[in-house]
């Protein structure tokens, strides 16, 4: 007899880690990984939604205040993660921000904002992560959400945050490599087509309330052969990386795109 469900999804005991900058995918991934059985740990320098979300989830989660672009911020939540729980088992990185933007009319200052959150930040919380997981001699999962952009263009105007993205790909595979050793596993998902999963730069949001439209191959007619996603299709990709069932995988990528790239 193979093995039974909770053997392979339940995460009972372990202490999570969900880092984010708005509250984007936090909101699905830590109640399920605390239905699953998960400690967790909501990072995120919206201190009143994090709060709220902590409370939502109940005893299991505790909301930490963190700026995660901040090198400072971001030390003393591992500190206090250390002190207060000797270890850390999961890190999933959510956060995500955007300023969709044709190239010519891209500022250095919206490319700096979209690198701070979406490769330096992860950056920082991998590196820190991997240190814990280290200390703890028990491995570790490290998932970090990104989107199907760094794999195949989707919109216009995404050179800038396209980049961001693709060099998490490149840092998550780094990791997988090099801390194989150490029983730390690293993998990406990589959604498409999934309203709120990431933070429009307040210039993208100005374009879209002047009646601006996104354009791009996703727009496309037929080109999402099962529609829009949602938040619990990118939750349920989380809950299977840091679990039993995804033992054997590392450096990866699950793509969760409705079938935009075989159209």
């Amino acid at each position: 007899m193979g093995a039974g469900l909770d053997s392979l999804l339940r995460i009972d005991g372990k202490i999570a880690l969900i880092a984010d900058s708005g509250g984007c995918g936090s909101i699905d991934v830590a109640p399920l990984l605390a239905q699953a059985g998960a400690q967790i740990i909501l990072a995120d320098k919206d201190a009143e939604k994090t709060q709220a979300l902590a409370v939502k989830i109940g005893g299991a989660a505790r909301a930490v205040p963190t700026d995660i672009e901040s090198e400072m911020s971001v030390l003393a939540l591992f500190e206090m993660i250390r002190t207060r729980f000797g270890r850390l088992d999961i890190l999933v990185n959510c956060a995500g921000l955007t300023a969709n933007a044709p190239l010519p009319e891209t500022s250095m200052a919206q490319y700096d904002e979209m690198q701070s959150v979406n490769l330096r930040a992860t950056f920082m919380l991998m590196r820190e992560s991997v240190k814990l997981m280290q200390e703890g001699g028990q491995g570790g999962r490290i998932v970090s959400i990104t989107t199907i952009g760094a794999l195949h263009p989707v919109l216009h105007g995404n050179v800038a945050y396209g980049a961001t993205r693709a060099g998490v790909t490149a840092m998550t595979k780094s990791i997988a490599l090099d801390h194989a050793a150490d029983g730390i596993r690293a993998n990406l998902v990589m959604p498409g087509a999934v309203y709120g999963k990431t933070r429009f730069h307040a210039d993208s949001q100005a374009r879209l309330a002047a009646g601006e439209r996104l354009t791009g191959p996703i727009q496309q007619a037929g080109r999402l052969p099962f529609g829009m996603g949602n938040g619990q299709d990118i939750a349920a990709a989380v809950l299977y990386l840091v679990g039993p069932a995804s033992a054997y995988i590392t450096g990866q990528s699950i793509v969760l795109d409705g079938g935009f790239l075989v159209t």
